[in-house]
């Protein structure tokens, strides 16, 4: 790879791992398929604030950063519980012309749906930002772009989209996946992405098999799925995805393979903070 591509190729590829799991054409759910908020389970074994899960991506033999996210908050608003989430990827020390330092932060309801997300990316000098607002009631968001100033936020554009449903943004679909990887579906979700919506088509297989990661010494039991999307070439995404979830009630994103402009990267998961929580073992 020529020198000129190599920085835009890693960081696409950093930013498609931030999807972890979720990204690439759509498809016409089949007859039958499940409502869209059928999330299995109780969103508390989901969604455990202060869980806090570190993956590593790589490319080949090549480490090119990790990824961490966190369950930061829970609270009420307009007669709604609602849960905020984050996700900082920062690209791995002494690559060549790559300083990648990006956060997103979402805030979504128990049903996994988005209402509000927001990207800081201080790669650079400055701090550029961009955030989007859903209003659901009125079938649009706001996107706004501009820089952080200290806790604020000083927008330079904002973009009023029209959306026909409620959607998903890069973020709530990792905890999405995870909500409704136990069951066996099809679903094609609307997303939103780039100020636009389009849609996410998962393949929930439910076929449970064996996983191994550095930190456990025996096989853990996972449930596998893939999917595509109908936005390739966004964040370098060029193909499907596939992901495998620990078979319990956490659903906790083990490893997961995306193809893009590089070719296939991985991620995986490396360390994890939740009280209680155990990967659970894999029998024949």
């Amino acid at each position: 790879m020529i020198r000129g591509t190599l920085g835009p190729a890693v960081r696409y590829a950093l930013l498609a791992a931030a999807l972890v799991v979720t990204v690439a054409q759509a498809q016409n759910p089949p007859p039958g398929a499940p409502s869209l908020s059928a999330v299995t389970g109780s969103p508390a074994d989901l969604l455990v604030v202060g869980e806090e899960l570190e993956y590593h991506v790589s490319y080949a033999f090549f480490h090119l950063g990790k990824i961490v996210i966190r369950v930061l908050d829970r609270y009420e608003s307009k007669g709604r519980t609602v849960y905020r989430a984050e996700a900082v990827i920062n690209s791995a020390a002494g690559i060549p012309f790559v300083n990648l330092h990006i956060r997103f932060i979402s805030d979504f309801d128990e049903q996994l749906f988005s209402y509000r997300w927001s990207a800081e990316d201080s790669s650079s000098s400055g701090v550029a930002m961009r955030v989007l607002t859903f209003d659901y009631d009125n079938g649009r968001v706001f996107a706004a772009s501009g820089k952080k100033l200290g806790d604020g936020f000083q927008p330079d554009s904002v973009d009023t989209v029209a959306i026909t449903s409620r959607c998903q943004d890069g973020l709530s679909l990792f905890f999405f996946a995870r909500g409704n990887v136990l069951q066996k579906a099809r679903m094609n979700v609307p997303t939103f992405i780039e100020k636009e919506q389009v849609n996410t088509f998962f393949d929930f297989t439910h076929r449970i098999v064996d996983e191994e990661i550095d930190p456990v010494d025996y096989p853990i039991a996972v449930a596998e799925f893939e999917g595509r999307a109908d936005f390739v070439g966004v964040f370098g995404l060029t193909g499907g995805f596939e992901g495998r979830f620990s078979n319990d009630h956490a659903r906790i994103p083990i490893v997961a393979w995306m193809k893009v402009i590089l070719g296939s990267i991985k991620v995986k998961l490396v360390r994890w903070t939740r009280p209680g929580w155990t990967p659970p073992r894999f029998v024949e």
